[in-house]
């Protein structure tokens, strides 16, 4: 009955795998794992590739993947009645949300040639719980600085920012190239992007948005901040300028050679490739230009097994999960911009193309890894703070995820102009509300 539901939710979808002919004859002979996932722009594409690159070479076992934006939609209706698809990508931090929905995936050392050894103690350990395990690390989403290297030049701009004050110099000097009939901006926040803005206002040093432990309690942490209050002004400032502009698709912008820098993840590399824009990648800046590498500013995205899983699925899918770590990539082709990937694993490719730090350590300890300098400059230090919006474990992250969303929007359109830490202080009394009523809710 559950693989019915599921097939018939996956033909619903517009983003599939394969056709329900393919689906149905796969079943026949292997078995066959539903995978969820919310892939659904340039990235997914290359995990498609990967995964049929996988179907053609396994013999016992079909991935039935189905990408969609309705990704969280479909889980909350569907776990609690056992109907889930057997595999999912999900972020790490929802773990102890849907905590009773997922198997265990500890037998995994003993199923597969896998060690967990081999992972990063740091991100591995955020895939427990009461030390049982959960997830096996996908990606680490790390944000990072993209800038415009042809209008640094025609601005004059010399140094690529490391401070918060060098990137409103830059936005003033490339902002200052922007005509009526090619409007540039030189910077390229966009106030509905609760990771990128939450990105940048972590390096002020802000700490989450919600902190503490269950042992001693979690509180708000908007008030009475005055690291939070220096990141809304900063913020408010360029938007007031004119520095940033106010459209919603500030990637598109990026890729047509409007935006002088900006924050974003991995996942913008493969849209800048295929522009042609003249681009660089960086850390992101601190107030100071120092201590860039103790902030991981990530949210990282793990395998795990749900509970509508039966045990020949589960096993079925940490094959995959196996593959994925030890199998080989993609030759040269479309999907992966001519390069070739077949002498590295899928997850090494993954890493590779887009960007993405890795937990796996045989990955990110390769030669193919570490020569790609963008990598390198980009992987944080040990005691880096690796979550974005809550202290690890916390419940409410989604609700403080979704809120950081409707206090940025808010402050830089409803805020006062020339704003001050005071100001900064009233208008946030009704928000700092909200997260201490999230976290009432759970705790």
């Amino acid at each position: 009955m559950k693989k019915q539901i599921c097939m018939a939710l996956a033909l619903s979808m517009v983003m599939t795998t394969g056709s329900a002919a393919l689906v149905a004859n796969a079943a026949e002979e292997k078995t066959t794992v539903v995978f969820w996932n919310s892939w659904t722009g340039g990235d997914g594409d290359t995990l498609e590739a990967l995964v049929n690159k996988f179907n053609e070479e396994s013999e016992d076992v079909y991935v039935d993947m189905t990408r969609t934006t309705s990704f969280s939609d479909m889980l909350q209706t569907s776990l609690p009645t056992g109907e889930a698809a057997d595999l999912i990508l999900l972020s790490t931090n929802e773990i102890n949300r849907y905590g009773s929905y997922l198997r265990d995936m500890g037998d995994i050392w003993e199923n597969t040639s896998l060690k967990e050894e081999d992972f990063s103690p740091a991100y591995m350990s955020m895939c427990y719980n009461d030390d049982t395990l959960y997830g096996i690390p996908f990606q680490i989403s790390t944000y990072m600085m993209y800038y415009n290297k042809d209008l640094f030049e025609q601005a004059g701009v010399e140094k690529v920012p490391t401070t918060f004050d060098e990137w409103t110099a830059a936005a003033e000097a490339v902002s200052a190239l922007s005509t009526d009939d090619n409007p540039i901006y030189g910077s390229g926040l966009f106030y509905c992007y609760n990771g990128q803005n939450q990105s940048v206002i972590q390096r002020f040093g802000t700490g989450y948005l919600i902190e503490g432990d269950e042992e001693n309690g979690f509180k708000a942490n908007l008030l009475e901040n005055q690291a939070f209050a220096d990141s809304m002004i900063w913020m408010k400032n360029l938007y007031d300028k004119g520095y940033n502009p106010q459209e919603q698709d500030i990637d598109s912008m990026m890729a047509a050679g409007q935006i002088g820098v900006m924050t974003n993840g991995g996942w913008l590399k493969g849209s800048l490739d295929a522009s042609g824009v003249n681009y660089g990648v960086a850390m992101l800046p601190t107030v100071t230009g120092e201590d860039q590498k103790e902030y991981a500013l990530a949210d990282m995205a793990s395998f795990m097994l749900t509970t509508s899983a039966t045990d020949e699925e589960a096993a079925a899918a940490q094959k995959f999960i196996e593959w994925w770590m030890t199998g080989s990539g993609l030759a040269a082709c479309e999907t992966t911009n001519d390069v070739d990937y077949s002498n590295v694993t899928p997850n090494a490719e993954w890493s590779i193309s887009m960007c993405y730090l890795n937990a796996y350590l045989p990955t990110s300890n390769s030669e193919e890894y570490q020569a790609v300098q963008i990598l390198a400059d980009l992987t944080p230090s040990e005691t880096a703070q690796v979550q974005m919006f809550t202290a690890p474990g916390n419940l409410a992250y989604s609700d403080a995820a979704s809120c950081q969303t409707d206090f940025v929007q808010d402050w830089l359109f409803n805020g006062p102009t020339d704003p001050t830490y005071d100001d900064v202080q009233e208008f946030f009394v009704n928000y700092q509300a909200d997260l201490e009523d999230y976290i009432s809710e759970y705790y």
